[in-house]
């Protein structure tokens, strides 16, 4: 039996000649570069200004065109140094400049918004009109404030004794003007001394407030006769925050100090929150002993206090030490009642009033670190105003 044919696992090699790429004259064609389109834009293009104005002319550059293009390198070169020499070449020195003066009246080889990057922060400055803050002398002037707050808590306090018949307003009244006439005089001869001003004329007005008051007391008991009591207190209490934050709290020194009265709506918040209050009372006589001490004390108290402040300083400390005891007593008779209640709320009052002048000074103080004021040669000028002249 014959054995089956061995297979060769490599197929045999196919001859040269029989080859399909090594046939015998037929050779790769080389590959012929393109020619450019003489309608459309060349890369040389780049290098002749005149050829981007007006349109190629297509038989006679079209050769030179692509003798540039296939290496011929004489062109571009040609082309590259007339650009350089129109520019100025590398030789070309710039025009010295002078020294720049921050002047713009001079005439100077600078633009108007020229900046000098070299002195331009050499008149930078931080914080240079900052005063830093010493605790006694804040807590020296925030006693403007307390006395005006004490004043707030004192007129609701009297006003929640009224409702609740636990004071008499006739007795809030005469008591309000017996301190109203005693600072009238003590007002009055600061004044004298200094503008000699009239006195009739203080005391017509205080008898025009006095009877249109009692006039308008009747209309004022019932102007809020249809609108519920909790609108009223919420009405009242969002006025005397008003009027506690807009109160002007300036020591009044200069100039007019003496006759600069407190901001208008400070005061007109404090009226409007007296009017509302008022109409909830059962009577005539009760709206106008409020609305007259209401007067006082918004109208005329803070006059006297600014005054005081800058005639005696003595004076105003123990003034404001009499409004937070006499605060703080109120509030404790409002809340529990009687002689005790008073003793002990005159002293937590003055304890806790002396922690919160403290202690808002020095967070006053430890905020000023936080303080940064940066001024520099772009902020506008600020002309001087001399006052007085030599």
């Amino acid at each position: 039996m014959a054995s089956p044919p061995s297979l060769d696992p490599f197929p045999p090699p196919i001859p040269v000649d029989t080859h399909p790429n090594r046939a015998t004259g037929s050779k790769p064609p080389e590959l012929e570069r393109s020619l450019p389109d003489p309608n459309r834009l060349a890369p040389e293009d780049a290098y002749f200004a005149p050829s981007l104005s007006r349109a190629r002319s297509a038989p006679s550059n079209y050769e030179e065109n692509l003798r540039s293009l296939n290496g011929d390198g004489s062109a571009h070169i040609g082309s590259t140094a007339a650009l350089r020499k129109k520019l100025g070449g590398p030789g070309r020195r710039r025009k010295r400049k002078g020294a720049w003066k921050k002047l713009l009246w001079v005439k100077q080889s600078y633009p108007d918004n020229y900046t000098d990057t070299e002195t331009f922060l050499d008149h930078l400055q931080r914080n240079p009109r900052v005063r830093p803050y010493d605790f006694w002398p804040l807590v020296a002037d925030s006693t403007v404030i307390v006395q005006h707050v004490c004043s707030v808590v004192i007129f609701v306090c009297c006003f929640v004794g009224i409702v609740q018949d636990r004071v008499s307003p006739v007795s809030i009244v005469c008591w309000g003007s017996v301190g109203t006439a005693v600072g009238w005089i003590l007002w009055d001869n600061w004044i004298w001394k200094e503008h000699g001003e009239s006195r009739l004329t203080t005391v017509k007005s205080a008898f025009l407030i006095y009877f249109s008051l009692l006039g308008l007391s009747p209309i004022l008991k019932s102007l809020t006769k249809s609108t519920a009591s909790d609108s009223i207190w919420a009405m009242s209490c969002w006025l005397l925050i008003m009027n506690i934050f807009s109160f002007d709290y300036g020591s009044g020194e200069g100039a007019g100090a003496t006759t600069k009265f407190p901001a208008s709506l400070s005061t007109n918040a404090a009226v409007m929150a007296s009017t509302v209050l008022a109409s909830r009372l059962p009577s005539t006589t009760h709206v106008f002993s409020l609305m007259l001490f209401s007067m006082e004390v918004f109208g005329l108290f803070p006059i006297f206090r600014r005054q005081l402040r800058q005639k005696s300083w003595t004076g105003h400390v123990l003034l404001t030490l009499a409004l937070v005891i006499v605060a703080g007593g109120a509030v404790g008779v409002t809340l529990s009642g009687g002689w005790a209640a008073a003793i002990i709320g005159s002293v937590l009052g003055s304890i806790l009033t002396a922690f919160v002048m403290g202690g808002c000074s020095w967070w006053l103080i430890s905020l000023q670190k936080y303080k940064n004021v940066v001024i520099g040669p772009w902020d506008p000028a600020r002309p001087i105003i001399r006052r007085h002249w030599n």
